[in-house]
Order: structure tokens, then sequence, then C-alpha cells
């Protein structure tokens, strides 16, 4: 066999393997992505519709056993909303089916039975309790199901928990909706690679090892280095490439999405105080680091006037480029309300009603947004954002919420006591007092055993008289990379510490 016929197999084997190399991973990661964002979008449609839902109501339903009857007819009308307004009409292959909602309620057996659908009922049908409806029941929190496959296809469920006035889990409602859509463009772009990689395969063979190396392989290596630096997050780099073909094109996109992103990570960089307010009353220091190029948490404080001062830590659900537009959206309409004096429970109220257009997709955004007054009065509404604390005479009280977050809206049922009734919470700080507002990231972060941070390292760290808020900063960072112990954050971190001179 000729040498030349030698190099050309090498270098046909050499670029095979190269493909598969970058293939299988791509692939792979792609599938999951595809099953998280089913799972995140399922879960967090299945917590709001749970929500929308009297868990009073429903009992007297199912005990009823009567399809007929009007509180079975009145949970089925909240459940044909949300099967409505989570169908994209651009999208019909992504429409929730009646047989796609419904609820359970428990049997006194110890499991699930059918209770309120849109189709042909089932009531009372018995039902197995599988692992993700056990583990909402057993927590009180929604949770999504692995994907899984039947029948009738593939399938991704998500359920939460149904409670009454008396803040007991009475049933489930349950979402399921099929995969095949989702990964139908995800098939079709591993079509699309397998396909350029087969034509690449051929195309090699008639240019030879020397072409394959000086035209092919050194360019795709640098663009290879190029697209993990970009996942490094070091913007800086840059792709080199001076071929006057394809390959230049592709690096000057990835050259101008570097510039891109490393305008946007400036940007959103100086949103974070460069400099806090400071007074003879209080002592302020703060910390924000994203895990993406951009984040969706927002941290402020500025002055009202000469007698208030404002302090906000918020987080928009999720990370990344979406994430911080919100952020930075609502972030201009937050000053535009403050500057007009609002209290800080008609404040989070104005605010959820100029951003509801943009809370879509299972959006929403936890805010504790307080104001501090010269003489110690301190002033917060909470929007479902924790870890919220104060610190006086070494003792620590968590802030706790006096709504849901902005873009989960929370429906009362006529005649009944709202479970927020209480708009905003007013304390008097004295000497020594200590706020800390955080964002969950931080107690969230894990390490390789997937144990949390913890809200208990957080408080204990506050908790800590010695140590001004510029020390209790940088002990929580200090403390979360010692937890990690080499694991990358999933989420933003960001922290806010006020001290009362």
């Amino acid at each position: 066999m000729r040498l030349g016929t030698k190099l050309l197999i090498i270098s046909e084997l050499v670029l095979l393997i190269l493909v598969v190399v970058i293939l299988l991973p791509v692939r792979n990661e792609m599938r999951q992505q595809v099953i998280g964002d089913m799972q995140n979008e399922l879960r967090a449609i299945a917590a709001t519709a749970a929500l929308q839902i009297d868990g009073d109501t429903h009992h007297r339903a199912v005990t009823s056993g009567d399809p007929e009857s009007t509180e079975f007819q009145a949970i089925r009308d909240v459940l044909v909303d949300v099967r409505e307004s989570n169908s994209p009409q651009e999208q019909p292959q992504l429409a929730l089916t009646a047989e796609n909602i419904y609820t359970f309620y428990r049997s006194e057996s110890g499991g699930l039975r059918f209770g309120v659908m849109t189709q042909d009922p089932f009531l009372g049908d018995p039902y197995d309790v599988l692992p993700h409806q056990a583990m909402s029941l057993a927590s009180g929190m929604p949770y999504a199901s692995e994907l899984y496959t039947d029948e009738y296809g593939k399938w991704i469920s998500a359920v939460a928990p149904i409670r009454n006035s008396a803040d007991e889990i009475v049933g489930l409602l349950e979402i399921n909706r099929h995969a095949e859509a989702y990964f139908a463009r995800y098939d079709n772009v591993i079509l699309l690679t397998s396909a350029i990689a087969v034509v690449g395969l051929v195309i090699s063979s008639l240019l030879g090892y020397f072409v394959l190396r000086w035209l092919i392989l050194r360019p795709v290596k640098q663009i290879h280095d190029g697209m993990e630096a970009l996942g490094r997050h070091e913007f800086s780099h840059r792709v080199d490439i001076n071929s006057q073909d394809e390959f230049q094109k592709l690096a000057d996109t990835l050259n101008n999405l570097f510039g891109q992103l490393n305008i946007a990570r400036s940007i959103q960089s100086n949103f974070v105080p460069k400099q806090l307010p400071q007074s003879d009353q209080y002592h302020l220091a703060c910390r924000s680091d994203p895990c993406d190029a951009t984040g969706g948490d927002y941290i402020d404080a500025f002055k009202i006037d000469e007698d208030r001062l404002a302090i906000i830590v918020a987080d928009v659900t999720g990370h990344g480029l979406g994430p911080s537009l919100l952020m930075a959206s609502c972030r201009s309409a937050l000053k535009a309300l403050a500057s007009i004096g609002l209290e800080p429970g008609d404040l989070l109220q104005r605010l959820e009603e100029q951003l509801i257009n943009d809370l879509h997709d299972g959006r929403f955004i936890t805010m504790v947004y307080g104001i501090l007054e010269n003489d110690g009065t301190f002033t917060y509404a909470n929007a479902g954002h924790g870890p919220a604390m104060v610190v006086s005479d070494q003792a620590v009280k968590q802030l706790g919420s006096h709504r849901p977050p902005l873009g989960i809206l929370f429906d009362v049922p006529e005649g009944e006591p709202s479970p927020f009734a209480q708009r905003e919470t007013t304390i008097n700080l004295t000497s020594g007092d200590r706020i800390l507002f955080t964002s969950d990231g931080l107690s969230e972060a894990q390490d390789l055993g997937d144990e949390q941070f913890g809200t208990s390292r957080i408080a204990h760290i506050a908790g800590d008289s010695r140590i001004t808020p510029d020390q209790v900063i940088t002990s929580l960072h200090t403390a979360m990379v010692s937890h990690l112990n080499g694991r990358e954050v999933n989420d933003d971190v960001t922290m806010l510490c006020v001290d009362r001179m």
C-alpha cells in the first residue's frame, strides 16, 4: 500500500474519531438539556396551577363523587384554564390535551386515587404512588419525573401539592407532556450534524492528508479551543483564523460573540453598586457573582432622600442572558417606583403590575425590598425571597414572606382570608443590629456530596458581632468556596449586609 494511501486512511480515521468525540458529548448534553427544560417548565406550570386550586373545594368535589357537582366543575374550570393558557398556538404539537392535566387525592390506604380531570372522569380509581409523587407529598414541593416510556410514547410528568385552608396537603395536581415534540428539533440537529460529518469524510478522502491537516484540522482545533474558552467564560479569548473561508466567518462570529458577552458582563457588573451609600447610621457591604456571563440576581442600595435608604436583593429564576435582561427591566422599574416614595408593600405590587407581561414561561422574581430610616426604623416587604435575616442581641431571626414571588399569582377564594394579608413589616433597629440578604445561590451551593451550604451556616457567620459587614461578606464567600471543595456553583450568588451603627 502506498504511503499516500496510508496517510489518507490515517487522516480519515483521525477525523472520524474527532467527529465522534465531539458529537457524542454534544448529543448527550443536548438530550439532557431538553429533559431539564421540560422538567423545569412542567414543574413551574404545576406549581402555579396548584396555587389556583382551593384544597377545601377539591376535597368536597372528590368526596361527593359527583362529576356534575358545582365543586367538581369549579376545579375542572381551573384545569381547563391552565391547559389552554399553557398550549402555545404557534406550536400545536406542544398543546396540553384533556388527558395531560388532572388531580389526585389520598385514599385511606395511603395510595392515590384519581380526582378531577378535564376528560371523562375516572373519579376514585386507584393509582400507584410514583417516586416523584411520593417526594412531593413528603416535602410539600413540586417535583418532576424523569423521562419515561410507555405504550403511548415518551413522557415527563410534574406534580405539585394541593393545600386546603389549614395548609394541609389534600391532593396532587399532575401535568404530563409528550417528549417527542421537544426531541424533534434535537433529532433534526443530530441528523444534520451527522450528515455534515459524513459529507466532510467524503470530501476529505478527495483532498488528502495535507489538505486535511492544514485546511481542516488546524482551524477546527482553534474553533474547539474557542468553544472551550467560551464555556470557561474567558471572553478575552480570540480565534485567529485568516483562511478567507467559512472557518474565518465562524471564527469572526465567535469573536463577535466573545465581544458581545464581554460587553454584557461589563454592563451588568456596573449594576452592582461600586460605592454603597454610607452614613453615620449604617454601614453597608455587598457582593454579586453570576455563574454565567450574566446573571439573574439584582442587588442595590440607594438613598431615597436624606432620611431614607433603600436596600434590595432580588433573584430572577434561572441564569444567563434571559434572566439578566429581565433583571435589568426590573431594576429600572423599581428605581422609578422608589423615586415616588412608595412604601415597600405597595412598591412590590406596582412592580409586579409593570413586569407581569414579561413574566411568562414559568419565570418569576423573588425579592426583598426594605427602607432604612435614620432613626433605625426598618420597613420591608418580602416576595418569597430567602435567605433574609436580621441579627439582634446575637439572636438571628428570619424575615418571612409577605406575598408570593412576583409573577406567581395567588387567588384567594371569595370569603376566605388571605394568607398574605400583611403587606410589609416594620422593625426598630438598635446599635449593633445587622441585616443580611442573600440569594438562594449561596444557601443551595452544593459540595461534591450534594450537601447544600444551608441557612444555618449563613446565620452562624452573620451572627458574629465581632466582624464588620465587609468581613461578613468575605467570610460567607470563603466558607462557600471551602464547602464547594472544587465544585462549580450552579446559580448566581449575591449578598448584602447592613449594620446599624
